[in-house]
């Protein structure tokens, strides 16, 4: 028996493996072959071949790459993602943009240049196309 009466599993799929607090403040850097999630602050470079989430709330000064990546918060930095990026309505990100697939959300905000390249591409930091978000509404999904 598990714990409440439940039967013991493994945990698997869609479990997290690294958490920053939301009371926490990491400086540093971060490498992992799992997945992430940043609910404080931090500062640095995260590295993570599964799913980094950063949450509502939380901010991240540095540059991040994950196999996916969904932001919620804050991103000071560029976002490199293998698979796909998503930046939800409450996620601000100031940074260059890679990603297999990326998908921006009705009040979400960015500034900086975007690049929808495949998986192998995506270990490129730097994009080449320019969207600027400065002087403009937020950004909408494309």
């Amino acid at each position: 028996m598990g714990l409440f009466g439940g039967e013991n599993k493994p945990i698997s799929h869609g479990a997290v493996d690294t958490i920053i607090g939301a009371s926490a403040k990491f400086k540093g850097e971060i490498v992992s072959s799992g997945s992430v999630s940043v609910n404080g602050e931090f500062e640095g470079k995260l590295l993570t071949e599964g799913e980094l989430i950063i949450a509502k709330g939380s901010k991240v000064v540095g540059d991040v790459k994950g196999g996916s990546v969904i932001v919620c918060g804050q991103v000071d930095g560029n976002i490199v993602a293998t698979n796909s990026l998503e930046i939800a309505k409450t996620g601000r990100v100031h940074g260059d943009l890679v990603g297999g697939k990326i998908i921006i959300e009705e009040g979400s905000s960015y500034r900086g240049r975007v690049k929808v390249e495949g998986e192998a591409e995506a270990a490129s930091p730097v994009a080449e196309e320019s969207t600027a978000a400065e002087d403009q509404a937020p950004a909408t999904m494309f």
